[in-house]
């Protein structure tokens, strides 16, 4: 049985600092979701049907087993085991309770113990239970939010109300797990809610009702299985993750934030990483245009990380027909790669280089050197198929020779067709499902064997701009471009005030040099600068008129303040695609009693004055607030931060205004 130890584990400030009942409430649920009481319940938080018979109904008679370890200072790891004495059929459950943030993961397995068929395992729930969130009128409120599919309106936050027998289906749609619709919600109560998340970088599907007493029953997982298990077989469910607050919505949403950045972290050199500075540039580009351009780079002292060289690098004509052919081009790269990253790597800096190795086009050398390794095709694409071990293999040993070859920093994959359709074409009969489990099992062992081999690579998920954003994938590889979406500055405010809500880490293109106002409605924990590049063309050599003092002076600004995008995430208006208002963020950091203030004027609004109050900041404390345009310093209370705000005057449309507070 789970004890309340770790109570005590949480000292010292911290952002959204988890209360003692925030914990409880995480215990509590874990104890009752996979409890085996007295009277034989069985597991609730993980649902099937077994001989067309729902598991609640037999588990109950099933052996059953669990043990408990401390993983480490922050994990208490519970392993619940079920097993069928007449089939074989195990299922294992690796339960984890966080002792450092009020949050809950699980992932089931499923085996097969015998050496004859399992009888049919279909419609596995990961997560099958009511989410413990309490409204004095019966009604709740879930928060939610639009995926990416390119649009103005990617990440938009979306609200329904959950009142008697009310119902909602949301389900990705493609085989993409954040397209269409983001795999993270909040379920909010009269001060205290859940946020819930779905670990799947596939197709899942989430169902939410509302019994007559205003209880909301939340059922996730694959979006479709009905199969066996061969003798030895085994698959997973997605991982599923709960975070508990009392409070405002917010509250909630800044634990996710923070829980995601203390265990859904990308390392790099075994540190979390820190989202990098990045310039964006076709791989249409010679080598000759590159290697001036990253001279000039150099000489200016840009701080720039990482050197990007995107599609159209390999194969001949262009890229969209060329994948599956990864031979780089001689005429503008005579000498590969390591040419630019050595000229990088003795600056500070590094290569980043562009891939979509899951999509192979027919004709290809790798469509015809192994079409056993392919699924489809559906047109002229195939699917390479991680699923198969001695494709993933192949393709393992491929990108570990590009990486070392060409000196690669950052692995940037891509993946711009939907998979879907090819996985449920090759189940086989009796076997629905299979294709994508074991596809999404094998993109998590390429991925992590990359990361095992190379502990400084850092991996860029891309999928057609955030279609892969559920906590499984950026775990482990991080979007540096969020949305295929306009760019234009009001859709990359509106991209920010959806997304901050759910991920702390992404990054959009900048693309105006010289334009506070564009970069500042660009501005996220990372940068994307396209700068001296016009869309997917070859670059030129940055002309001699570019404004290198505005870029050196904008980026170290933005470098002094951009931990704070790493705090406490507070909208300071509603969001609105209009161009006629106002926008404006603050984030937050209490244990460094600091914090950031972004406030747009977009170029239709009459108002050229607005008031902001501001959340986090403690009320008996001092604190200095300074304007980064013009450096004006005034000196107020918490309280008066909160009560009246701070009055901030743009003068231009549109135009921005940041600014910075410290407590004193």
């Amino acid at each position: 049985m789970f004890v309340a130890a770790w109570l005590s584990f949480v000292t010292g400030a911290k952002s959204v600092t988890p209360l003692p009942g925030e914990f409880e409430s995480a215990r509590r649920w874990a104890e009752d979701a996979f409890a085996r009481d007295p009277a034989g319940r069985g597991t609730c938080g993980v649902s099937f049907r077994y001989h067309d018979v729902p598991s609640l109904e037999f588990l109950k008679t099933w052996q059953h087993d669990a043990r408990q370890t401390d993983a480490d200072a922050t994990r208490a790891v519970r392993e619940i085991v079920h097993r069928d004495p007449a089939t074989g059929l195990e299922v294992r459950i690796e339960l984890t309770v966080f002792k450092d943030w009020p949050a809950v993961e699980w992932v089931a397995h499923f085996r097969n113990t015998t050496n004859v068929p399992t009888p049919i395992i279909e419609g596995i729930a990961a997560m099958d239970g009511v989410l413990p969130v309490t409204s004095p009128d019966a009604t709740t409120t879930l928060h939610w939010a639009r995926g990416g599919v390119a649009s103005f309106d990617d990440f938009a936050p979306q609200e329904t109300l959950m009142r008697a027998k009310a119902t909602l289906h949301l389900q990705p749609g493609g085989g993409r797990s954040s397209s269409q619709v983001m795999p993270y919600f909040n379920l909010e109560g009269a001060g205290n809610g859940v946020v819930a998340a779905i670990g799947w970088t596939g197709e899942w599907a989430a169902d939410f009702n509302c019994d007559p007493k205003g209880q909301v029953t939340f059922k996730a997982g694959l979006a479709r299985t009905r199969l066996f298990l061969e003798p030895g077989e085994t698959i997973r469910t997605p991982r599923m993750m709960l975070v508990f607050y009392s409070g405002d919505r917010w509250r909630g949403q800044n634990l996710l934030r923070q829980f995601i950045l203390a265990h859904h972290r990308p390392q790099l050199g075994g540190k979390p990483m820190v989202a990098p500075v990045t310039c964006g540039n076709w791989g249409a580009t010679s080598a000759e245009v590159h290697l001036d351009n990253i001279a000039r780079i150099i000489e200016h002292r840009l701080p720039i990380d990482y050197y990007w060289i995107d599609a159209e690098w390999y194969g001949k004509g262009g890229w969209p027909d060329n994948v599956g052919n990864w031979t780089v081009k001689a005429d503008l790269y005579p000498q590969g790669f390591s040419p630019l990253s050595e000229a990088l790597r003795k600056s500070g800096r590094d290569l980043m280089l562009w891939f979509e190795p899951e999509r192979v086009h027919k004709g290809t050398q790798w469509h015809r050197e192994h079409p056993e390794w392919l699924l489809g095709p559906r047109g002229d694409d195939y699917l390479f198929n991680l699923g198969d071990a001695a494709a993933r293999n192949h393709l393992t040993e491929f990108m570990t020779a590009m990486i070392t070859s060409s000196g690669l920093g950052c692995y940037r994959q891509d993946f711009n067709f939907e998979p879907l359709p090819y996985w449920r074409a090759a189940d086989p009969p009796g076997r629905e499902g299979i294709t994508e489990i074991r596809y999404i099992e094998g993109l998590y062992a390429y991925w992590d064997a990359l990361l095992a081999r190379f502990p400084n690579l850092m991996i860029d998920n891309c999928a057609s701009g955030g279609r892969r954003l559920d906590f499984e994938a950026t775990s482990r590889a991080t979007p540096y471009w969020r949305s295929d979406g306009p760019r234009d500055p009001i859709a990359h405010q509106c991209h920010s005030q959806g997304l901050l809500a759910w991920l702390p880490l992404s990054a959009t293109s900048q693309d105006r040099a010289g334009d506070d106002y564009e970069f500042r409605s660009s501005m996220c924990s990372s940068l994307c600068l396209n700068w001296w590049v016009a869309g997917d063309v070859p670059a030129r050599k940055i002309p001699a008129t570019f404004p290198f003092d505005w870029a050196r002076k904008t980026l170290e600004q933005y470098l002094s303040y951009r931990d704070d995008y790493y705090g406490d995430y507070y909208p300071l208006t509603r969001y609105s695609p209009s161009p006629d208002v106002w926008m404006a963020y603050q984030l937050d950091r209490p244990e460094q009693g600091r914090g950031l203030v972004v406030v747009l004027r977009r170029p239709d609004s009459p108002y050229q004055s607005a008031r902001f109050a501001l959340r986090g900041v403690e009320p008996g404390g001092r604190y200095r607030v300074t304007a980064l345009d013009g450096g004006a310093v005034t000196e107020r209370t918490g309280l008066e931060l909160i009560t009246t705000g701070i009055d901030v005057v743009v003068g231009t449309r549109p135009g921005s205004a940041l600014f910075v507070y410290q407590r004193q």
